[in-house]
């Protein structure tokens, strides 16, 4: 455990800035599967405007340093991905 002041201060730095972290990453995942679900679903328009909330979220949170940027642009590759696709196949149905 931390003896010094200065240690102290930046262990309860640390947990703040891993509880903050965790509660974002937690918003994007939950907003990410309602997206998902909507996009199996066949309900294109919900899963486009939970793609759009995901987007804003996952960009925030690589703007600091909870996600990097890569894993940022990733995630937001592979959801798009995925409702394009249930679009597609929307539209040839």
């Amino acid at each position: 455990m931390a003896r010094t002041p200065s240690a102290m201060k930046y262990h309860r730095q640390s947990e703040k800035r891993r509880l903050d972290n965790r509660a974002r990453k937690s918003t994007i995942r939950t907003f990410t599967k309602k997206a998902l679900a909507a996009a199996d679903s066949g309900d294109v328009d919900a899963a486009a405007k939970y793609q759009k909330v995901v987007q804003g979220l996952v960009d925030r949170a690589a703007k600091g340093s909870t996600l990097h940027k890569n894993t940022a642009a990733r995630r937001k590759a592979r959801l798009a991905k995925r409702i394009n696709a249930a679009k597609a196949s929307q539209g040839s149905a």
